[in-house]
């Protein structure tokens, strides 16, 4: 499980890089500067949307991650999780 626990480091950097990208976008199509700032709102929804698609992206991982270091099974590697997880 520590191999597969090094790639939780992703989930920050998923959700920033959508974070900064919607920003980008969404200056763009309110045809304003590209680092103009946000009301409240816009900043939530924008926080909201990149966390969501970092959670979809990183969670079925953390699911490998959790059933690989769990004492209780014994699986024969990363493939094995998945193919039995999926049953």
């Amino acid at each position: 499980g520590f191999v597969p626990g090094l790639f939780g480091t992703s989930h920050g950097a998923l959700q920033f890089m959508a974070y900064e990208d919607l920003k980008e976008r969404y200056n763009k199509y309110k045809n304003r500067v590209s680092d103009t700032k946000l009301n409240t709102v816009e900043y939530i929804m924008m926080a909201a949307v990149s966390k969501i698609f970092a959670v979809s992206a990183t969670y079925p991982y953390q699911v490998v991650r959790a059933r690989l270091q769990d004492q209780h099974n014994t699986y024969s590697g990363v493939f094995d999780v998945i193919r039995r997880t999926w049953r």
